[in-house]
């Protein structure tokens, strides 16, 4: 633990004067000496940035407000958001699906007789 100073040190004290007893009963299990109340807190993992300096969140909001078709379903959006996750984590699965998709789309005959079969409606 770094160096307090003579005020973070009064302040740890009124700090550890104010919990309840259950947690009291944890620093001083933990030692006093060894507790820091003033620690930073990790990044929730929706903080984690993706090289485009955007959350996997962001991201997937872009792309689900980019589509040209206003309705999907919420296992689209929820599939949306599991590939930006994956693909911000350098996941080797999602990494395969991204390389695979964009060799699919390179292939226009497949891809042309596909995009016509595709229907979202929900008749």
């Amino acid at each position: 633990m770094p160096q307090l100073t003579e005020e973070q040190e009064l302040q740890k004290r009124q700090i550890y004067e104010t919990l309840s007893q259950r947690a009291r009963k944890y620093v001083d299990k933990v030692g006093y000496d060894a507790w820091d109340p003033f620690q930073q807190p990790n990044d929730p993992i929706d903080l984690r940035k993706f090289t485009t300096d955007r959350t996997a969140r962001a991201l997937a909001m872009a792309f689900l407000h980019q589509r040209q078709e206003e309705q999907y379903s919420n296992d689209y959006a929820r599939a949306v958001l599991d590939i930006s996750m994956g693909l911000m984590d350098n996941n080797e699965r999602y990494r395969a699906m991204y390389e695979f998709c964009r060799w699919y789309c390179a292939q226009p005959q497949v891809h042309e007789q596909s995009m016509e079969q595709r229907s979202f409606s929900r008749e």
